[in-house]
């Protein structure tokens, strides 16, 4: 299935796996480029943890509380550990404007770490 199938969405249910199989589903911010799909997230977060022991996941269009909007697409996840890929920012404040600038900043402040899930559809 292709990715067109969350263009011009805000917001995609991204979907990990737990050791024991269970998915655990989480709205996210999410930006295109290329063949690949692109996540912004704190480097603490349960998804991160969950992608260290099992890199498949499941996306698909949703609402901003995660209500799914569309059929999921199977997926595998890479983490890059640097946030700062100037490309990667630039893509994300186009497209979130003004609240990607803040989280930003309330996320150095509180000295937090984020990192970028790349995601291969497959």
């Amino acid at each position: 299935m292709s990715s067109t199938a969350i263009e011009g969405h805000k917001y995609v249910s991204l979907t990990t796996y737990r050791r024991s199989g269970a998915k655990v589903s989480t709205p996210v911010w999410f930006v295109q480029r290329d063949s690949r799909v692109y996540v912004w997230t704190m480097a603490t977060s349960g998804k991160v943890r969950r992608l260290r022991n099992n890199p498949n996941v499941a996306l698909a269009p949703c609402k901003v509380g995660g209500e799914p909007l569309g059929p999921y697409l199977e997926g595998v996840a890479t983490m890059s550990e640097d946030d700062s890929s100037e490309e990667l920012n630039k893509t994300f404040r186009s497209k979130y404007g003004m609240l990607m600038v803040l989280d930003k900043v309330a996320t150095r402040l509180r000295h937090r770490k984020r990192v970028f899930l790349e995601i291969k559809l497959s």
